[in-house]
């Protein structure tokens, strides 16, 4: 009999005052926390990234190559912590990007790889500084499209105003401005001209340098102090420029740029194209930090909205049309509802089978859960704000926090019944399971403890499930120990309602205790009718029982095995901003890149109309085309609210790639309809080819393409190497070696011909522009034209190009890919997960595809990449944690049941959890992901639960004498009211996100459904497999005891 005077149950039992005080205290400061958790639209990912990058102006691929990045490579060879390096040497340009080792810090090799960068002496002297930073979080708030009846430069010039006031917004401290090509001053000079008046581009440049500038020309030491001199010349606009003094002729006469030169102050090389629902626009995107709410950057940037579009041009308008924070609540709404609906049909649940009262306080136990939760969210070492994920792991955990109070209450409840309300009679019952139930929780906690200690790249998803279902946990273990034992104790006694009362009250309270009547007498017909007859058939045949249950664990490998079940990793999130990115091959013209613009512009407008025509409604809202480049370009598009939405974003996608024509030049065309993805050079699938032979590589490279083409539900399948194009070499022949001309001499005159040559840098508001000295359109948009290029000696004579040099016309290389030392192709596609399942289909092809690929290649090696890969390298780790945390969970179920076996035994059930979630997805024809793995990692802890209180029950049975068949049976029925509860109270609680339709909330029905199936099937095993499992083991340890009674006297009484 449990003393009923002693301990912290008993104590908070008795002093109601300081149990309401506790609760008062958790509630109020999870209150006054809530408003300040950052609200975010996903928890925010760690990239473990560095990115370099370096400009070495007039150099082809190989020489950025042999120049940089070979040398880079070489110095991070020394760098510990690195787990990828791949550098990109491309025409005029070094890019890098490494990725850093999971268990390092970042900021570390960070240091170390400047360090080790800026130790290089060899670089070539051409080559501007390198920049080496951490690639950096940012969040996602909103885009604004500036857009309007004006000119591109005018839009330029207010977007470039607008930009510098929101940059002084308070809290805004990441935006970027998309205003298009760049400004640039051009002088243009025909050769006729240079040659009339005898001058060189060098002569040009030299004269604009000298001219335009401002200099100090030191000072004045005078009697009252030092008078600085100055020039002030420097020019700012083209007509400037125009003014500045080239030569002085014999007769005194000045010649100006302007006299030979055409200047235009206007815009680099390029087409300008970008439009918003047809009009000209310029973009704004608005990002925020990781320690930002973008709730807070959001609101800030629509209270400048509002203000500064009373005072723009008429016509102009200032939109934001991509705004996450919509979602984002739209998001939260759905699942605070979704746990308001569970947290309803719970109570109803449970009113159902216990006192009106007893519910309420067992569902008081939400609030303190979860508030307490808000209370220590925001802290350093857990820091986890309220986004999609951290608000499912409340509805994930809505029915397992009450499971605690449930089991406490149903004992009290039990007692109170067998023994009178009292004090003694709650604070006995809640004693009589406090043990196993607190162990029980404590196993729960076990469970979801690793994923809170990974540091992987996605870490943040687990953390955010893990922390919060861990917190809530703990309090539970608060609530349900320490306050809900107090307010149970000072339960007042049911009212007594009088017959032929016309009180409404008591209509309501005879309506409920007629309804619980005859579920409580329904339930109690049932154990002692059904179930214990059914649970002494099931001991009876116990061997029988015990192989049925495993061979439901072959069914469902053979059901994975044959296909039925699949697994898809990380599931899609349809998009509502999708977007279309087209790369053209890189001898492709800006004409022809704007023209497959537009070609995708005309085919989502005709799919919308033909939509429109079918069903009512369209799918596009808004849509903005951006020429990003001379051989790449964008539609990015915003869909209707998703209520008006005739199908999904998949969907749409999937006709748009139907209708979409063939467009000539094409490199990549790529549709980004998932929320995840577009990340660097990875798809749902993605492959690594490497070596040392470049045309194997390439050879390669197009055949895996062109078998990932070919396959069904395959789609966008890209690669990262660039498309050659033609490149004009040339040597040098005898007559240049006796002219005294070099290869570098004549590089830089044809340079300078062709690209131009920068006389000037200047700032002017605030942006550097250029002063670019070059020849007219007409005479450097041809190779016709190269051979003819005038190449001036040092003696001041004028020779063709084609006498001093051999000039030939070849397939250059464009850029060079390597990784970890090698060059390398990355080819990646994505998978429409209806019709294949991209884990099984990468597998595939590099079981039985690439084998003969590379048969065929023998000098290339290839390997799985990206996603995929990564999944795989980290299934180390998570076994690891999975093998720590049963060793965990193993020690505290030993500790209460004090045996060595029993917790083997409930450990044994938890693969049959598993079964349940997988029969779940069957049955509601969803794949098994990544996400599922949470649901069932919590169905486990319910089914460790429900099975620990019950086998510690029948052990405190049999230390009271009674027979183990008998203790097993009472344990059954007395537990059944409990178990039962707990289950259906979490599948209750899981059912209005299960049942919710659209399309974002398919990211977390994957968990909801593991764990409510999980838990409903571990209902059948705890109740009818732990009995047989228990007296199985009984009977193991008396055969065992039978064996040694029957080997020792042999032992004890050798022959002689």
């Amino acid at each position: 009999m449990e003393d009923t005077n002693k301990g912290l149950i008993a104590w908070f039992a008795r002093n109601s005052v300081a149990a309401n005080l506790l609760m008062i205290i958790i509630l109020l400061g999870g209150l006054l926390t809530a408003n300040s958790i950052r609200k975010q639209f996903f928890p925010a990912v760690e990239i473990n990234w560095i990115e370099f990058s370096a400009v070495y102006s007039g150099t082809a691929p190989q020489e950025v190559e042999e120049g940089i990045t070979v040398k880079i490579e070489q110095a991070l060879e020394r760098v510990q912590g690195l787990k990828r390096i791949i550098t990109y040497s491309n025409r005029n340009m070094a890019n890098g990007y490494f990725q850093i080792e999971d268990e390092y810090d970042p900021q570390v090799v960070l240091e170390e790889v400047k360090s080790e960068i800026d130790s290089i002496s060899t670089f070539p002297a051409g080559m501007e500084p390198p920049k080496v930073e951490r690639i950096k979080i940012r969040q996602e708030v909103m885009y604004l499209s500036l857009y309007g009846d004006l000119s591109q430069r005018q839009l330029k010039d207010l977007g470039e105003r607008i930009h510098d006031e929101m940059m002084q917004l308070p809290g805004v401290n990441i935006t970027e401005y998309y205003g298009g090509l760049a400004y640039e001053i051009s002088v243009e000079v025909s050769k006729d001209r240079l040659r009339e008046f005898g001058l060189t581009f060098n002569d040009v440049a030299e004269a604009v340098r000298g001219y335009s500038r401002n200099m100090s020309a030191g000072q004045i030491k005078a009697e009252n102090g030092y008078i600085n001199l100055r020039v002030e010349n420097q020019a700012y606009v083209g007509y400037e420029f125009e003014d500045l003094p080239l030569l002085t002729l014999e007769d005194g006469t000045t010649i100006l740029v302007g006299d030979i030169a055409t200047v235009t102050d206007g815009f680099e090389d390029g087409i300008q194209y970008s439009k918003f629902n047809g009009k000209n626009s310029v973009t704004f995107f608005i990002g925020a930090a990781r320690n930002q709410s973008i709730t807070d950057v959001a609101k800030t940037i629509r209270d400048y909205v509002d203000k500064k579009q009373k005072v723009l041009p008429q016509g102009v308008q200032l939109e934001p049309w991509v705004d996450m924070t919509y979602y984002l609540e739209g998001r939260l709404d759905l699942m605070l509802d979704s746990m308001k609906s569970g947290a309803v049909l719970v109570f109803l649940m449970l009113a159902l089978f216990l006192r009106v009262r007893l519910a309420f306080w067992v569902m008081m136990g939400l609030p303190v859960c979860f508030l307490g939760t808000l209370l220590f969210m925001p802290l350093s070492f857990i820091d986890v704000t309220i986004n999609v994920i951290s608000l499912f792991a409340f509805i994930l955990v809505l029915g397992i926090v009450v499971d605690d109070a449930i089991v406490m209450g149903e004992s009290a409840h039990t007692e109170s019944q067998e023994h009178g309300q009292s004090v003694e009679s709650v604070i006995r019952g809640v004693q009589k399971v406090a043990m196993p139930a607190t162990f029980g929780v404590l196993t729960t906690i076990a469970a979801f403890l690793p994923i809170t200690l990974d540091d992987g790249p996605s870490s943040a998803f687990g953390q955010a499930i893990g922390f919060v279902v861990i917190l809530c946990l703990v309090f539970s273990l608060i609530e349900s120990k320490l306050i809900l034992p107090a307010h149970l104790a000072h339960m007042k006694r049911p009212k007594v309602v009088q017959p032929g009362s016309k009180n409404p009250l008591d209509w309501l309270r005879n309506g409920v205790n007629f309804v619980q009547a005859r579920v409580d007498k329904g339930l109690s017909w049932f154990i002692e009718n059904i179930y214990r007859p059914s649970l002494q058939l099931a001991v009876k045949y116990r061997y029988t029982v015990i192989m049925l249950f495993i061979s439901f664990i072959l069914i469902c490998a053979g059901l994975y095995a044959g296909g039925l079940v699949r697994f898809i990793g990380q599931p899609k999130i349809p998009h509502d901003f999708p977007r279309v990115k087209i790369e053209m091959n890189v001898d492709a013209s800006e004409k022809s890149t704007l023209e497959a613009a537009l070609a995708i512009e005309a085919t989502l407008y005709s799919v919308d109309k033909e939509l429109v025509e079918k069903y009512g409604q369209g799918m596009i809202s808004e849509m903005q085309v951006d020429l990003r480049g001379r051989t790449s370009a964008e539609v990015m598009t915003k869909l209707v609210d998703p209520e008006l939405r005739p199908m999904n974003t998949f969907e749409v996608a999937e006709l748009w790639r139907q209708k979409m024509p063939q467009i000539p030049g094409v490199k990549s065309f790529t549709i980004q309809d998932s929320l995840f993805g577009g990340g660097l050079e990875d798809g749902d699938i993605s492959f690594r080819l490497e070596g040392k032979d470049e045309t194997q590589l390439v050879a390669a490279s197009l055949a895996l393409k062109e078998k990932l083409n070919s396959l069904k539900g395959v789609s966008d399948v890209n690669d990262s190497r660039q498309s050659s194009a033609k490149e004009v070499q040339f040597q040098l022949k005898p007559l240049a070696h006796s002219l005294g001309l070099t290869l570098a001499n004549i590089a830089g005159q044809v340079g300078n011909s062709f690209y131009g040559l920068e006389a000037q840098r200047i700032i002017r508001n605030g942006e550097e522009i250029k002063v670019m000295l070059r020849y007219p359109e007409e005479q450097r948009n041809s190779i016709a034209l190269v051979q003819d290029v005038l190449i001036k000696t040092s003696q001041g004579a004028e020779l063709p190009l084609s006498e001093v040099a051999e000039i030939s016309v070849v397939q250059g290389v464009n850029s060079i890919r390597r990784e970890n030392g090698n060059r390398t192709i990355n080819v990646w596609a994505s998978v429409d997960a209806d019709q294949a399942e991209p884990f099984k289909l990468a597998k595939d092809i590099r079981d039985n595809f690439m084998p003969e690929l590379l048969a065929k290649y023998p000098r290339v090696r290839s390997e799985v990449s990206g996603s995929i890969q990564e999944q795989l390298d980290s299934a180390d780790t998570q076994m690891r944690d999975f093998i720590i945390s049963l060793l965990v969970i193993y020690s505290l179920l030993a500790i209460p049941l004090k045996s060595y076996l029993q917790p083997i035994m409930i450990m044994s059930v938890i693969p049959f959890g598993v079964i349940g979630s997988v029969l779940g997805h069957i049955l509601l024809g969803i794949d098994l992901s990544a996400l599922s793995m949470f649901g069932i990692i919590a169905a486990a802890g319910v089914v460790v639960n429900d099975s620990l209180v019950m086998v510690d029950y029948v052990n405190k049975s049999r230390l009271q004498g009674v027979a183990i068949k008998e203790a097993v049976l009472n344990a059954g029925c007395r537990r059944f009211r409990a178990i039962m509860l707990t289950s259906l109270t979490t599948f209750i609680g899981l059912v209005p996100i299960m049942a919710e339709t659209s399309m974002q909330a398919q990211m977390v029905i994957p968990m909801a459904v593991s764990l409510a199936f999980g838990v409903l099937f571990a209902t059948v095993v705890t109740l009818c497999l732990i009995p047989c499992l228990y007296i199985a083991i009984e009977d193991s340890k008396t055969m065992m005891r039978k064996m040694i009674a029957i080997y020792i006297p042999e032992k004890a009484h050798p022959a002689t």
